[in-house]
Formats: C-alpha cells, structure tokens, sequence
C-alpha cells in the first residue's frame, strides 16, 4: 500500500505500509493505521492470542485515533504555534488522553468477554504537523528516525529486559538472548495505571522513520534499518524488510511503516574514487579510458542490501547487469550453489542478450553494493557510442569464454 500526501509547508509526507503473518503464528494480531493527509501513523501489536490479541489492537487504533480526530484543531496549533508552551502542554495531555482511552477500552472489553480472557496490545504512534513531530507510545513496538545516515530510536521499550539493561543488569548483547525478552512492563490493557511515552521533536527535511512491531526490530541491526531505509524506490522498503525478518524466522507477526519528508538526501553517494578503487580490475571496464568508465557506470544506480537479502530469483523477466562493488554474491539454482560473485565482478549477463528470465537466484552473502545497469540504457549506449560498444562487447566475450572454459574444465574432470 503506497501512500502519498502533499502537506502544507515546508514537508510533504511519503509513507508506505505492509503487515505480514510470519512463518509461525496462525493469526496475525498487529494492526496499523497510516493516514498522511492528518499526518497520524500507528503500529499495535495485539497479545491474547488469535482473535483477542487482533481484535485489541484494532480497538486500541480506533479509540487512540478518534481522541485525536475528534479534537483535530488544537493538534493543527503545533503547526501554527510551535513554540508556544500552552499550545503544547495542551496537545500533550490530548494524545495522553487518547492513550488513556486506548486502554480504558481494551479493559472494557476483557471484563465483556470473560475474567479469565488475557487481551492486550502495544501501540506506538506518530503525528506529524509542521515542523513538530509528537510520540505516543506503550510497549515494545518501536519508531526509528533516520537522519543523516544515523539511527536513533526515539521510543523506548516498555520491557523487562528493557529495564534491566537501562539498570545495569545485564548488557544489550544479554538481552538479545534473554527468556524475558517478551515480557512487557506496560501495555494496553495491562493494567488501570500507565505511563506513556509522550513526546514532542523538531522535523528536518530528509528525515526518513520506521515504526514496526518487534516482529521485525527483534530480526535486524542497526545499520541494516539504515541500509534499507535508503533504497531509492521508496514501495520497495517495506517488502524487503518483511522479507529479511521472514528469512531469518519470522516467529512473530511483522508490520512495518515508512515515512519520508520531502525529498531525502542518499547519504551514500558512490563517488568516482569509490568507484575507480572497487572496480579497478572488473572484467568489464578492463582497458577503459577513465571518462568511458564513467559512462558506463552513470548507465545504472547503486542499491545496497543486507547479509541474505535476495537481490533477484531464478525465472524472474527483469533484465539487468550487476557490478558488485563491494561485499558477496552468491548464486543458486534450486538448492545447488552455481558461483560466488565478489568485488568488482559481475552477474546477470544473459539477461541483457535474451529475454527468457534469470537462470539462477542471487542473494547476498553479507553486507553489498551494487550498480545495477538496466538492459535499456546498455543498448542505448551501445548504439550512441560504437567504439566503446566494442570495447565493451569484446570485454563481456572474454569474460564469457573464461567462464566457459572453466565450465568445461571441471565437467571434464567429473568424468575423468
């Protein structure tokens, strides 16, 4: 689900949404709500099992979201009146509000269904007006800012582990492995006393924030949130980060919103010193001038993905060539390893010649960037430019018949 909003000065709000199963739980219970015209984005991840822990979520959203809706006008003030402390002591106590009523009902609702029912749910929420940003959050679900290539996470975990770590217990790396790492201090429908995270930040152009359940914070670092967050396909961000928590277990529900004001910055440019030392002795470029290096490495754009995130799978029609300036590729077909690609080599080339769709599956062993050069803009440079269409078609030959060869060598030596 892509949503796109344009909002009065100075930001426009780009958001995209997805939600998923997992690999182990049978009911999804996360629920979320993204509206950018209001500026207002939830995540809640819902407890009780089935359709307890559903249906508190999606009640917590509704009651958290209508407090809001109802008193609409006051939240418009941070926009106008920033800086004015009533304005915003006022605002405050409002989302307090919401948070409070989120949990009123979700209580209501366990005394309706029975004594013994055990219902709850996290709930995490942004609104955004003007330049003010405002946190409301119970739980473990989480929101990530990133701005210039740094990662803060702006909620805290309403969690035992939590605690301990902020107490000196036990260390940050403890926690990843701790059998209370699930156990909440707070939460929607835990108990008659909160104390909700109530926040108020300053907006900047570029930033860039994630609010996600701990079905997809528990399964990546820090760097990796960065990496993605970058991609340049603002639709692609949340299918991939889905995936990168199903592949490496998804034993929990994942559900995960991305948020751009205005246009970002790619922080990562890849410059041409960059470029010349990591493709220095690439097959492809060998015995290129330096200017026509670089047409050739404008044809594409540069994506960065994290360890096992699959780059592209057998049979797919896309059709590109990848340069791996930095990091690991491995490639398969079906459960069998065909090659490993490293620095400065590349893959994908038949996909350029025809249209029959990938032979193999690419996936990347660790930490990678790639240039990734669409089959159009090849042959539209092969055309306006001859001479270097040669140069590099002779390139693409030898780096072929070496391969080729190699092929040969070792089937020979299986039958010998």
């Amino acid at each position: 689900m892509n949503t796109s909003q344009n909002q009065a000065p100075p930001f426009q709000i780009e958001s995209w949404v997805g939600t998923d199963l997992g690999q182990v739980r049978k009911k999804n219970e996360d629920n979320y709500l993204v509206d950018a015209l209001n500026g207002l984005f939830v995540v809640a991840d819902g407890m009780g099992g089935g359709v307890e822990g559903e249906k508190a979520s999606r009640r917590a959203i509704e009651t958290f979201s209508a407090t809001i809706y109802n008193e609409r006008d006051l939240v418009r003030k941070i926009a106008e009146q920033p800086n004015d402390s009533a304005v915003k002591e006022k605002v405050g106590e409002l989302v307090t509000q919401a948070v409070v009523a989120a949990n009123a009902e979700i209580l209501r609702l366990r005394r309706e269904i029975g004594p013994d029912v055990s219902m709850g749910t996290t709930l995490t929420a942004m609104i955004l007006q003007g330049n003010t940003g405002i946190i409301a959050h119970i739980g473990d679900s989480r929101i990530y800012r990133v701005r210039y290539r740094e990662l803060s996470q702006l909620t805290e975990d309403h969690s035992l582990v939590a605690q301990q770590v902020k107490e000196g217990y036990i260390t940050e790396e403890q926690a990843k492995f701790s059998p209370f790492k699930n156990v909440l201090i707070q939460a929607i429908g835990k108990g008659e006393e909160l104390d909700p995270q109530v926040e108020f930040f300053t907006l900047e152009p570029g930033d860039q924030f994630l609010l996600c359940s701990d079905g997809l914070h528990g399964y990546l670092e820090n760097h990796e949130i960065i990496t993605v967050l970058e991609e340049p396909a603002g639709h692609r961000i949340v299918p991939r980060l889905i995936d990168c928590a199903n592949a490496r277990g998804g034993s929990d529900n994942i559900t995960a919103v991305a948020i751009r004001l205005s246009s970002p910055e790619h922080y990562v440019p890849t410059t041409e010193v960059d470029i010349g030392r990591s493709l220095s002795n690439s097959p492809i470029l060998r015995g290129l001038k330096p200017g026509e290096t670089t047409r050739v490495l404008k044809l594409g754009h540069t994506q960065d993905y994290i360890s096992g995130e699959t780059i592209f799978t057998e049979d797919t029609a896309e059709r590109s060539l990848f340069i791996v300036f930095d990091g690991q590729v491995t490639l398969s077909r079906g459960e069998h390893w065909v090659a490993t690609v490293e620095t400065g080599q590349h893959f994908g080339l038949l996909s350029l010649v025809d249209g029959q769709g990938r032979l193999v599956t690419a996936k990347a062993e660790n930490q990678v960037r790639l240039l990734e050069i669409p089959r159009t803009e090849f042959l539209d440079l092969l055309r306006s430019d001859p001479n270097l269409g040669v140069k590099i078609i002779w390139n693409l030959l030898k780096d072929l018949s070496g391969g080729h060869r190699q092929s040969v060598a070792r089937m020979l030596k299986a039958l010998s």
